[in-house]
């Protein structure tokens, strides 16, 4: 593999995760978006492009643009669903997928369905970030112990040791 190769896969491999990233960031209020609509009477597939037209542009939006295109090509919901699950690497957008075609598989009403899923992204988004602030403590360890503590050491003793040496102790 020459070199060129693995720095195409290794930008293929970061752009992918930088997309990931931003549709599980982005995902629980599109979900709001699609259940504020739904509620108001409308279907799936006009919430869908309603958030389509209002969303700003990002992975998530593509991702989203991509599944109502199929569906206004004459590819089943169903199916379209199905397509986004297997083609998008985000799990929570594939778990989101998932449950939505439970639902339409067994006809149930997809608003408490996609409120639910709504909630646990949001549990999970929470419970992440408690788990970055819990190891952001061992992260500082390092640089404490060798860049602040040295110094601070030098700074409160260097005094001292100069009184010492100089025999004004």
């Amino acid at each position: 593999m020459t070199l060129t190769a693995l720095d195409q896969r290794l930008r293929a491999w970061n752009t992918q995760r930088q997309e990931n990233l931003e549709i599980a960031r982005t995902l629980p209020e599109a979900l709001d978006l699609l259940i504020l609509v739904m509620q108001a009477g409308l279907d799936f597939q006009v919430a869908l492009a309603h958030f389509i037209d209002s969303a700003p542009r990002n992975a998530l939006w593509k991702e989203l643009s991509v599944l109502q295109t199929e569906i206004r090509t004459g590819v089943s919901r169903l199916e379209a669903l199905r397509h986004m699950v297997r083609r998008v690497q985000e799990p929570s957008l594939q778990e989101t997928g998932r449950t939505l075609i439970q639902g339409l598989e067994l006809g149930s009403s997809l608003t408490p369905n996609l409120k639910m899923q709504a909630k646990a992204l949001r549990q999970k988004r929470a419970f992440d970030a408690e788990k970055r602030a819990a190891v952001a403590p061992l992260k500082l360890m390092f640089p404490l112990l060798v860049f602040i503590f040295p110094t601070l050491f030098v700074i409160l003793f260097t005094p001292i040791y100069i009184q010492m040496r100089t025999g004004s102790w």
